[in-house]
């Protein structure tokens, strides 16, 4: 990565988020916090908990879109085996383990509950866990200093825009988070953009603890200003 470019970058998103009505991220900071007051691994209405963790209230543009249902399609496995979810999630976030393995096993156990609904539901074909986007939410709301939300179509263009010379594959999701965090490193060298960032959380209301969504963000908004 040219670091130059980065620098100059990060001055645009400075002058972008002070923009309120153009800046329009917000959403992203509410949704962990709707998150964190909520989840619970070990509620016993695992479905009711899991939908207040995402809910509607606060934002759908994370978790559903054109041909993109992740809530959806974990209700229909809920409603299959509500414990057997429970255990993939709590293998998902179990920081003692490997990274790469429990996003593997979350998408297997995925894989395999789909393949026993279809038997009786032939239109559940897809539970769009598998291109890591909604496991990177899950991951990055219960741990926000550790991971980012992954959007790898994002991610690469903004990899190419500032010439780095190793962009890491779609599914080297573990690289991305390795990179968001150099990133970030970058980005809280600027206090002025760290303070601004977080007065706009305060009068919003939204989550204010420090995070790698920042990272996320920046590069999100740094395409739609190029």
């Amino acid at each position: 990565m040219v670091l130059d470019i980065i620098n100059s970058k990060i001055q645009d998103y400075k002058a972008h988020i002070q923009d309120s009505s153009a800046y329009k991220s917000l959403f992203k900071w509410d949704a962990i916090k709707q998150f964190q007051d909520n989840w619970d691994l070990k509620a016993e209405d695992f479905k009711q908990m899991y939908e207040n963790s995402f809910s509607k209230n606060v934002s759908t543009r994370l978790w559903e879109g054109e041909n993109f249902f992740p809530k959806e399609a974990m209700f229909v496995m809920l409603d299959y085996d509500q414990e057997k979810v429970r255990g993939m999630f709590t293998n998902l976030l179990n920081e003692e383990k490997d990274l790469e393995a429990r996003i593997e096993f979350f998408i297997y156990d995925c894989n395999t509950m789909r393949n026993q609904i279809l038997k009786t539901n032939p239109e559940f074909t897809n539970h769009f866990h598998g291109d890591y986007a909604m496991i990177s939410i899950y991951l990055s709301f219960k741990y926000p200093q550790k991971y980012s939300i992954y959007k790898y179509d994002e991610f690469k263009q903004f990899m190419e825009a500032v010439k780095s010379k190793s962009i890491p594959t779609e599914k080297d999701i573990t690289r991305f988070f390795k990179v968001m965090k150099t990133i970030n490193v970058l980005i809280s060298k600027d206090e002025e953009l760290l303070a601004i960032h977080k007065k706009i959380r305060e009068i919003n209301n939204s989550y204010t603890d420090e995070s790698l969504l920042l990272a996320q963000d920046f590069y999100h908004c740094s395409i739609k200003l190029s």
